[in-house]
C-alpha cells in the first residue's frame, strides 16, 4: 500500500498529485499541447454547450408540466388558507413548536439565529484535523441530528398541509 492509501485510510487528507508527477509550468506547457486545453475558447465553449443542455432542459420541463393557476383571487371568502411555499416548510413547523404570540419571535428569529451562528463558528469548535467521519464522533452525530431535525420538520409540516381538513 503507498503513502497516499495509507494517509487515506488513516483519515488524513491526500496529496493533491502523485509525488512523482511532472508540474506543468509556463515553460513546458507547450511541450504537449494534447493534454492542455486554452479558456477561451476550449472551455468557454464547453460551459456555453452544457448551458444551452440545461436552459433546453429546463423550457422542456416547464412546457410539460406548467405551472398550476388558481382562479382569480375572492377577497369575500373566508374559507381561503394561506400555506408557504415549500422552502419555509421548515420554519412554519418549529412555529407549531412554539405556540403563542409572545413565542413567535423566539421560533421564527431566535432559534434559526442560534442555528445559522453554530454554522457560522463550527470551523473554530472543532479543530480536528482528520477528515474521517468515524474519527469524529461529536460531530458526526451533530451533523446526523441536524439534518433529522430538518427533515423531521419538513415532513410534520408536508404532512399538516396534505391532511388539511379544509380540503
Amino acid at each position: 500500500m503507498t503513502d497516499v492509501h495509507k494517509d487515506f485510510a488513516q483519515g488524513r487528507a491526500a496529496p493533491a498529485k502523485p509525488k512523482d508527477a511532472e508540474v506543468i509550468t509556463e515553460e513546458n506547457v507547450f511541450d504537449r499541447p494534447d493534454e492542455t486545453m486554452g479558456f477561451f475558447p476550449g472551455q468557454i465553449v464547453r460551459d456555453a454547450v452544457v448551458s444551452c443542455l440545461l436552459l433546453i432542459a429546463c423550457v422542456v420541463l416547464s412546457y410539460a408540466s406548467p405551472a398550476p393557476l388558481a382562479g382569480p383571487a375572492d377577497p369575500a371568502t373566508i374559507d381561503y388558507v394561506p400555506r408557504p411555499e415549500w422552502f419555509f416548510f421548515f420554519y412554519e413547523q418549529m412555529l407549531m413548536f412554539f405556540p403563542g404570540y409572545s413565542l413567535i419571535a423566539f421560533g421564527s428569529v431566535v432559534v434559526p439565529g442560534i442555528f445559522v451562528v453554530l454554522l457560522f463558528v463550527l470551523p473554530w469548535l472543532d479543530r480536528t484535523p482528520v477528515y474521517s467521519p468515524m474519527r469524529r464522533p461529536f460531530m458526526t452525530i451533530l451533523g446526523v441530528l441536524v439534518v433529522l431535525i430538518v427533515l423531521a420538520n419538513m415532513l410534520l409540516a408536508v404532512s399538516r398541509v396534505i391532511n388539511f381538513p379544509g380540503q
